[in-house]
């Protein structure tokens, strides 16, 4: 049993995941108040086995849970520090599904149930992908690390509401005339609201 607050942040491609935690970590309200957890794909690319096998999409799934946990036990029950998490477990449904692979299969494979992802988190915070509702901001590769293009991201960004969109902490920020600071801050505020402080 988890011992603090973990959050996952989620998103299509470019919604500003990894800006939100840099913003948290100068903000000082936030700065000191939590650990971040990169993203766990990341991680998984160095297994050699490729994104288009369904296995990546377990490693992935398996990664995810082994890590946070062990990050928590690893923190202990002294420390107060919430978990943010740079994509939750259930993001690998998206990417899943980007595939063309039926939903039922995903859960089926890797032996577990949307129940059971939303119960790992205290909060989800959706970060709209920039190609949706500001596509001039929208980069992807070269540029960045990103290889989706626009309506790639877009898409992912669907399946990602559709996916996490039930979870009783899940809140949606999107672009609708908001700038970074102003989409940041209210990332932050939901953030506030949901875990206190």
């Amino acid at each position: 049993m988890k011992t603090r607050p973990v959050i996952a942040l989620t998103g299509g491609p470019g919604g500003g995941k990894s800006a939100l935690i840099e913003d948290l970590s100068r903000d000082p309200l936030w700065s000191g108040r939590f650990v971040a957890w990169p993203e766990t794909a990341q991680v998984a690319t160095f297994t050699t086995i490729s994104p288009d096998e369904k296995l990546f999409q377990r490693v992935v799934v398996n990664l995810q849970v082994a890590l946070e946990d062990g990050l928590d036990r690893a923190l202990g029950p002294d420390d107060p520090r919430a978990i943010i998490c740079h994509r939750g477990s259930l993001d690998s449904l998206a990417f899943w599904l980007q595939r063309g692979w039926p939903e039922r299969e995903f859960f089926e494979f890797t032996a577990s149930t949307r129940e059971s992802h939303y119960g790992r988190y205290a909060a989800v915070i959706h970060l709209v992908t920039a190609a949706d509702g500001v596509p001039r901001s929208y980069t992807r590769w070269p540029r960045a690390h990103r290889p989706e293009d626009a309506d790639e991201a877009i898409a992912l960004d669907r399946w990602l509401a559709d996916i996490w969109g039930g979870h009783p902490g899940y809140r949606r920020i999107d672009n609708a005339g908001r700038d970074w600071a102003a989409k940041s801050r209210a990332a932050r505020d939901a953030l506030a609201e949901l875990v206190g402080g």
